[in-house]
């Protein structure tokens, strides 16, 4: 007969230390988390940036991304989510978002020098132009993205899709068993 998840969940805290716990807790409050290295739609070019695609995201040309690094418990960084949504919406093809959830990605926030969140860096064409912590006011928000998205428009985007690209090479098809061997 096992015992019941109480009891296990007051062994676990009475006999280990905190990571094991907070990880027990993380693994019976949240099994339908998204895979870490599929990254998870969050609105209208918001994303959540998965460890490994970090430095590919901030490389994106002809866009200003805003890389916030933030967590489900912090009070500041839910305040600061509405108003980076409503950024993107406005300025849909030139700003995107990135999050980034320092308690499931800590190597990277520890590698990036994550001390306090929210933790908000702006890039533009992969060069960090902009860094805030904590909470700002909506207006110097705007104010820095304004600054910085400027000579950035949706048509260089379209611009930047429609340059001819090299063609892809194709696979040979295998036709050359000789005749009366069947393929598999």
């Amino acid at each position: 007969m096992k015992p019941p998840l109480v009891f296990t969940v007051i062994a676990l805290v009475t006999l280990s230390g905190c990571d094991r716990v907070r990880n027990l807790a993380d693994a019976v409050g949240k099994k339908d988390r998204t895979p870490v290295n599929a990254p998870a739609n969050l609105g209208p070019l918001v994303v959540e940036v998965p460890d490994g695609g970090f430095d590919t995201f901030i490389l994106q040309k002809n866009r200003l991304v805003i890389i916030d690094f933030t967590a489900d418990w912090c009070g500041p960084c839910r305040q600061l989510a509405p108003l980076l949504d409503q950024i993107t919406k406005e300025k849909e093809g030139v700003v995107v978002v990135g999050k980034i959830d320092v308690d499931r990605f800590r190597d990277l926030a520890t590698r990036e020098g994550v001390k306090n969140i929210p933790d908000i860096r702006i890039y533009r064409d992969g060069r960090l132009v902009e860094k805030f912590i904590g909470l700002r006011d909506e207006s110097e928000v705007r104010q820095m993205v304004e600054i910085h998205s400027k000579g950035l428009t949706p048509a260089a985007l379209v611009a930047q899709a429609n340059e001819p690209r090299q063609a892809v090479t194709q696979p040979m098809t295998k036709d050359w068993m000789p005749s009366g061997i069947r393929r598999r």
